[in-house]
């Protein structure tokens, strides 16, 4: 079972045992953290955003994450704000801010760890900065891989592999695995309904952008999906990988996610329910640094509810 519903700033939320945010400098960040109330409250500020000490939040409530993989920044974590014992109680993680990869894993890690309801929050900003000129990821993409806990294994045929790959505003992480996979089929889902309306146009243009192959016959076929639905997310790929038989006609599928946080906890709800130890795996281009702050202003607020 899963629950979408909307959160309004003026009516009272659920409380929370624990809840967990990635700071950057964007409002609605902010507005959410000051908003929840929770016995214990973290925000986790990521090496990534480049905070210099005095733009980092205070108190000891803020943990600085080490540099490394997604998993040796988060099992630290983990450890010291003993996680495993909210095992039975309201948890609560704020989307918005996270990096992909380590969101992920996140996941993962209460799935896997017995954990059976979670509760994420996502809220949408009323604009990018820049519209479609707004820029996410900074500096070098260091490589290219699989995520932690979203390993498959391959079938070694001479068939060739699948990338769905959910294109987002970021045309150097799109054009960077489009073109490490050019052999590949490439099937972009796309975010339909988008945030807001004229957000859909602008990742059109965004995804025509990062790599010619998608102006043609790529973009003539792609998924779609809610920007702001992680569970129709997981069932628009669930359904394609099966009415396309994508499991025996591929030798390997990759799923990509490169746009929105709940579009990222859709590709990560499909694998973990039904693709683990199989051959299908989460790719992701990991980039050097990410915009401290994207978004302009706060509109919708979600909450989703993961049971597993």
């Amino acid at each position: 079972m899963y629950y979408k519903d909307e959160l309004a700033l003026d009516n009272d939320w659920p409380q929370w045992d624990l809840f967990i945010s990635a700071y950057n400098l964007s409002e609605r960040l902010n507005t959410i953290f000051n908003k929840v109330q929770a016995k214990d409250k973290y925000w986790l500020v990521f090496p990534e955003y480049g905070f210099s000490e005095d733009e980092k939040p205070n108190g000891d409530s803020v943990y600085n994450v080490l540099q490394g993989s997604e998993a040796e920044q988060l099992m630290p974590i983990i450890q010291q704000i003993k996680l495993n014992e909210y095992k039975d109680k309201n948890i609560c993680i704020d989307a918005t801010g996270f990096m992909r990869a380590q969101l992920l894993f996140l996941l993962a890690y209460f799935k896997k760890l017995g954990f059976t309801k979670i509760d994420f929050l996502y809220s949408e900003p009323d604009h990018y900065s820049k519209k479609e000129n707004t820029t996410f990821s900074a500096g070098t993409i260091t490589e290219t891989r699989q995520v932690i806990g979203y390993q498959g294994n391959s079938k070694l045929s001479n068939k060739k592999d699948l990338l769905i790959i959910s294109a987002g505003y970021d045309t150097n992480l799109i054009a960077k695995v489009a073109q490490q996979y050019e052999n590949s089929e490439i099937v972009p889902l796309l975010g339909f309904p988008s945030l807001r309306a004229d957000m859909f146009q602008e990742n059109i243009l965004r995804t025509v952008a990062a790599d010619e192959s998608f102006s043609a016959e790529t973009l003539k076929y792609p998924l779609f999906a809610p920007a702001a639905d992680p569970f129709e997310t997981a069932e628009s790929i669930s359904h394609y990988i099966k009415k396309h038989d994508c499991l025996n006609n591929f030798d390997h599928i990759y799923l990509c996610p490169l746009a929105t946080k709940p579009q990222v906890l859709g590709m990560g709800l499909v694998f973990l329910n039904e693709y683990e130890n199989m051959n299908v795996s989460i790719l992701y281009p990991f980039s050097e640094g990410y915009s401290k702050e994207t978004s302009i202003g706060v509109s919708k607020i979600w909450k989703y509810t993961f049971e597993f």
